[in-house]
């Protein structure tokens, strides 16, 4: 059975409905969870029926009337009863059910009990044999396809669909997990028999989800090391007189990555390794060692960063610190003066290079990578021979998704701050103080000549968000009616290049008193003058992004100061923002981000390929850790791993 109007209940207008939820074929529609239940297994008689209670009563139809109302809207209501009372059923708009209710007959309903003109009352009940009785699945839906239609008609097929479902473990292996058998998994999770067996099914599949994910990065990880870099490195003295002439020490955190760093580049593997670190915790200097052991080796090394503005910055940071060859090369720039040994600073533009860098580059550093797409990290790693690979991001990632869409990732991370460096002082701002906090910058800047972002989620105004600022309405009300005798700058997404680096040289020169901005000032922005960061409806970010935005101050030796605006009088709101008003800690932050919001929103960085989960939770640390024992055991028996994904990953699209 391979197409979905070979089943029964599904016709062509029906497919294309399916089509719009992501179900092209039967596996699809089977692998079609439901997203939350509904516990009518209780049969309860209607004398003992309690307010705010899922129930199923069953019945006799005493009485249905359709009525219509003052206000032109027309309702259902049956009177039904069984020998302990009666209980009053109304439904709204659904005057057809005249057709099947028919008085005298008996018939199962479930629903929650309510009070309905102090009478108690099922308000749009269920009934049925799909719905009644039993706990209920409630599917994801579609115009035209509601949750009962799912029930219904995945309950008529569900035998037929699990016909061609095999179970990549075998008995023993699912004996020494306690782990369902895949279709017993299957069957529970869309017509649960009891809330056990239901948690049992969804164990069950939430591990073929992460396994599909862990061993896709074991795989990789096998594959990468069975390879040879395409040079050598051996150690060089003069990296640690180089250490001794900074003009800072190092942090102990620092030392640790960089010698993590540095016995992958001395060993016969090729180098593939994340360096993790907070905004600010120092992880271009690491780079800039990398680069200098591989020059010592007479090899070149090339630097991809994300924006024309961060690569000017890497540009001049290096040239001030090495007199060595640095090579800029953008979309305006060529490959001038290449020579062994050179270290190259690119953004994109390397790319179109690369049957150049792919014969001449030994070290790749890729900076904040979560930028980049899958293609383009990967566009000098998938030789045989690949230079050393070292990946950074400020961005911080939990250690469950580490352990699974990372793991094939060597992971160093940079967990101080610098010396000297003042925590950021960070306020959760209500609407009735936004005055207040404008008053106290104008008289800061005035006084200090410190700057400030002022940073808005959009360019334009909303029409759906009307609430969110526009940066370009705000920018003009700031302008004229907040702080008219300062010096305010715009960029934004769609802000021309050239402007863009005019507008940040003024700031540089403190021309510009206050920056407004939209998010592209995340990454690559190091202005040590900037002191104040004004977040507005803050409440529409995710906190791992307004940590990064946070770090945009801070950068200097002056305290700075970081203001969360927002207009959400929500709880949840709230809550979220306040953790970021307690904590610095990127790692604690992600962690609370992921659980908070989930995956989609809190780490839509790992921008393609961040698998969708259906059943798993990246933050079930139990699960990952169930996975990661399975694989190194079934590895230890010689098992087929590429074979349990093919089993595994049926509907689980994850390219990362």
């Amino acid at each position: 059975m391979d197409k979905l109007q070979s089943l029964p209940k599904v016709g062509p207008q029906t497919i294309s409905k399916l089509n719009k939820l992501g179900i092209c074929d039967p596996t699809d529609l089977l692998y079609h969870f439901p997203n939350r239940y509904i516990d009518f297994s209780h049969y309860t008689d209607i004398s003992k029926l309690e307010t705010d209670t899922n129930v199923t009563i069953t019945g006799k139809i005493i009485s249905f009337q359709n009525i219509f109302t003052r206000h032109r809207k027309n309702l259902q209501k049956a009177v039904v009863g069984d020998p302990t009372g009666r209980l009053n059923l109304i439904w709204f708009n659904q005057s057809y059910l005249a057709q099947t209710l028919k008085i005298g007959q008996t018939f199962s309903f479930a629903g929650t009990v309510s009070v309905y003109k102090n009478i108690k009352t099922i308000i749009s009940p269920i009934f049925g044999q799909y719905n009644t009785g039993k706990i209920i699945a409630v599917y994801p839906e579609t115009v035209g396809l509601k949750s009962g239609w799912f029930r219904q008609t995945i309950s008529i097929n569900l035998k037929s669909l699990l016909l061609n479902i095999t179970d990549p473990f075998s008995p023993a292996t699912l004996k020494k997990y306690h782990l369902l058998s895949l279709t017993t998994a299957l069957t529970q999770v869309h017509q649960p028999t009891n809330s056990h067996l239901l948690e049992l099914a969804r164990i069950r599949l939430g591990l073929n989800e992460i396994l599909t994910l862990q061993i896709r990065s074991y795989l990789k990880k096998q594959s990468w090391e069975s390879k040879t870099p395409k040079t050598i490195l051996v150690d060089s003295p003069k990296i640690n007189t180089f250490i001794k002439k900074l003009p800072y020490k190092l942090t102990a955190s620092q030392i640790q990555c960089w010698a993590e760093i540095k016995t992958d580049l001395l060993s016969s593997k090729p180098t593939n390794r994340l360096l993790q670190g907070d905004v600010g915790s120092g992880k271009t200097v690491i780079a800039i060692l990398a680069c200098l052991l591989a020059h010592y080796n007479k090899v070149s090394s090339l630097m991809i960063v994300p924006t024309e503005i961060l690569a000017k910055q890497h540009y001049q940071t290096l040239t001030g610190l090495l007199k060595l060859p640095i090579i800029l090369l953008t979309a305006k720039s060529k490959l001038s003066k290449f020579r062994p040994g050179s270290i190259i600073i690119a953004t994109h533009a390397a790319i179109y290079q690369k049957k150049f860098l792919e014969d001449h580059i030994g070290l790749l550093i890729i900076d904040e990578q979560h930028k980049f797409g899958v293609a383009q990290r990967t566009f000098l790693t998938d030789s045989l021979h690949p230079p050393h690979c070292l990946t950074m991001t400020a961005t911080p990632i939990p250690r469950t998704i580490s352990l699974t869409v990372l793991g094939n990732l060597d992971l160093s991370t940079i967990d101080t701050l610098p010396l000297g460096r003042l925590s950021i002082k960070t306020f959760l701002v209500p609407p009735v103080k936004y005055a207040d906090c404008y008053h106290w910058l104008s008289q800061k800047i005035s006084k200090t000549s410190q700057q400030a972002f002022i940073v808005c989620p959009f360019i334009e105004p909303s029409e759906t968000l009307t609430s969110v600022k526009s940066a370009k309405v705000l920018f003009e009300h700031l302008k004229t009616a907040v702080f008219p005798n300062l010096k305010l700058g715009l960029i934004h997404g769609k802000t021309p290049i050239n402007d863009r680096q005019k507008i940040l040289a003024k700031f540089a020169d403190n021309q510009i008193n206050i920056l407004v901005t939209t998010p592209i000032i995340e990454v690559g922005i190091d202005f040590p003058n900037a002191t104040t960061i004004i977040i507005q409806s803050a409440d529409r970010f995710g906190l791992a992004q307004l940590h990064q935005l946070r770090g945009r101050v801070g950068r200097g030796s002056d305290q700075s100061y970081c203001y969360l605006f927002s207009e959400s009088d929500s709880d949840k709101a709230t809550k979220r923002l306040q953790m970021l008003t307690r904590t610095h800690n990127g790692q604690k932050i992600a962690e609370y981000d992921l659980l908070a919001r989930g995956p989609g929103e809190a780490f839509s960085f790992i921008q393609h390929g961040f698998p969708s989960l259906k059943i798993a939770s990246f933050s079930d640390f139990k699960l990952i850790a169930l996975g990661q024992q399975i694989i190194k055991d079934l590895s230890a028996s010689k098992f087929n791993l590429k074979k349990l994904i093919k089993d595994n990953s049926a509907n689980l699209s994850a390219t990362n």
